[in-house]
């Protein structure tokens, strides 16, 4: 499976391109999680109901921090960071 990556041009990322990867991704989910939450706003303020981009809202934040919490252990060898 690798000799078919390799074949389509892909290789490991080295620490300056892992450095703008994780970057970028912090900048898209911040836009992302402002996006959403001006919609919830303003779906709140014409409906005055919360709507699908409520659930997506909280769940995407929900999913980040059980990663977080769950990444952090994983990496510390099961005991809390300090």
């Amino acid at each position: 499976m690798k000799g078919c990556f390799r074949r389509f041009g892909f290789r490991p990322a080295d620490e300056m391109e892992m450095e703008i990867s994780l970057k970028s991704l912090r900048w898209s989910s911040l836009y992302s999680g402002c996006a959403l939450f001006a919609l919830v706003v303003y779906e709140k303020v014409t409906t005055g109901e919360m709507g699908w981009a409520f659930f997506i809202f909280i769940t995407q934040y929900l999913v980040f921090w059980i990663a977080h919490l769950v990444l952090t252990r994983k990496m510390s060898g099961g005991a809390d960071e300090k």
